[in-house]
């Protein structure tokens, strides 16, 4: 009997993933370590193995499609097998072992469509991003008829898309106008009369395109929608100060010139994630997330940080950053750093956080806005080191001075609360190396 092959689950938090490109075509002979297609989570890349030895019958979306998980995405069998109707997974989404991705295909289609029918009203269910996604933006239950995940389950996306779904004045004059435009751009028919030659001293030719147009898929997709999330459901506003970084920079001279390459290898970042590890207990409201109202305090610090990688901004995290040697926290930061580079990053290594560090200093940046990392409650901002004229009893100095941007959302943590969490943090940059005396 031919066998469905599903979108894996590749996470607890994973809800669908994007076909970047299909690595085999119907009639190809596979085995089970077949590399199928490549898949893009919100998260990270990696490949779809066949699972079975086989020959490809069918594949069941195309490149560019977003797959809600254990959904059918190929199937595989004998050679001028029949197909059948393939079926999606009929577990929930959330209990479905990640490793388990194939079935057989069905041969019914009258079960397929008994099996997708739509649930009652009393029967709808939703995943829990889904239901966070509803309290955040005022979307009811009601106003999805039936969601894209299996078995019509209601996933964040269908979220998404019932809010924008309500037309508005302004909208419909938008629609009318683009109607009219793409009407005037038709080419001329029988209904419609060819166009009358541009005036005198006016071109007649058409100006040549001026853009490409480009789909915002995957990652870069997913980026764009929790950025602007964050933005429409927190109060964010953004603090910019500096430390003294002069005990800073002899403190890394120092680790640089060890012959141990783990302490050679701290970097100004590391150290300045151990400040942010050393000050976080003391400001507890900074190492939380509020979620519908419930502001939750966390005594682990599970550190986020910011990496640039080819596909987009992620945030490894940290687990435990509290309990970590300095050397310990600069090793796991490049561990994590490496593996979201190479697209093999654990999927759940990237949630979780519970408070964000991003670093624009190498870029020269003096100071910026970070967007705050929802649901936690504020991220900090790193900045490039500069030098600075410093007013001292003896006159004017020249000190160099690391920036520090901090955004907060002001729903938990005011103005003055921030300055001093700033206060604090520059503090103990300015004295880092009486954390570290044995350097």
């Amino acid at each position: 009997m031919a066998t469905t092959i599903i979108m894996p689950k590749l996470g607890n938090t994973v809800e669908s993933s994007v076909i970047l490109s299909w690595k085999v075509k119907p009639g190809d002979a596979v085995k089970a370590d077949t590399v199928l297609c490549e898949i893009e989570t919100d998260k990270a890349t990696m490949d779809v193995p066949a699972g079975l030895e086989g020959t490809v019958l069918a594949l069941l979306h195309k490149e560019g499609d977003d797959v809600p998980v254990l959904e059918p995405i190929a199937v595989i069998g004998a050679p001028g097998e029949p197909i059948g109707e393939p079926m999606p997974e009929k577990k929930s989404s959330e209990s479905e072992p990640a490793a388990q991705t194939a079935r057989p295909a069905q041969p019914s289609l009258a079960d397929h469509s008994a099996s997708t029918a739509e649930p009652a009203a009393a029967e709808k269910h939703a995943s829990p991003r889904a239901r966070q996604a509803m309290f955040q933006l005022g979307v009811d239950i009601e106003a999805i008829p039936l969601g894209s995940g299996p078995q019509g389950r209601i996933i964040e996306r269908d979220v998404i898309a019932a809010s924008f779904a309500e037309p508005k004045a302004a909208d419909g004059i938008a629609s009318q106008t683009t109607q009219a435009a793409a009407q005037e751009a038709q080419p001329a028919t029988a209904a419609q009369p060819a166009a009358q030659p541009a005036p005198a001293g006016q071109s007649p030719t058409q100006p040549a395109q001026e853009y490409e147009t480009i789909s915002l898929i995957g990652i870069r997709k997913r980026i764009a929608n929790r950025m602007r999330e964050s933005i429409q459901t927190t109060a964010q506003y953004t603090e910019h100060s500096s430390a003294d970084a002069e005990r800073l920079l002899a403190l890394r001279a120092r680790l640089k010139a060890q012959k141990n390459p783990e302490l050679s290898g701290i970097t100004i970042g590391d150290l300045v994630l151990a400040a942010v590890i050393k000050v976080l207990p003391e400001f507890p409201e900074f190492n939380a997330h509020l979620e519908e109202g419930t502001l939750k305090l966390y005594k682990p610090i599970h550190l986020g940080v910011a990496v640039d990688t080819p596909k987009g901004l992620m945030v490894p995290v940290v687990r435990n950053a509290q309990a970590l040697s300095l050397s310990a926290l600069s090793k796991e930061v490049k561990r994590l750093a490496q593996a979201c580079q190479n697209g093999t990053i654990d999927p759940d290594s990237l949630s979780g956080s519970t408070f964000t560090v991003t670093n624009l200093g190498a870029y020269g940046i003096e100071q910026f806005a970070p967007v705050i990392n929802a649901p936690e409650t504020a991220i900090l901002g790193v900045c490039a080191i500069r030098p600075a004229l410093i007013q001292k009893e003896k006159g004017i100095e020249t000190r160099m001075r690391i920036g520090l941007s901090l955004t907060a959302d002001h729903q938990v943590i005011d103005g003055a609360y921030a300055a001093r969490f700033l206060a604090r943090l520059a503090e103990v940059i300015t004295d880092i190396d009486f954390l570290f005396m044995s350097f």
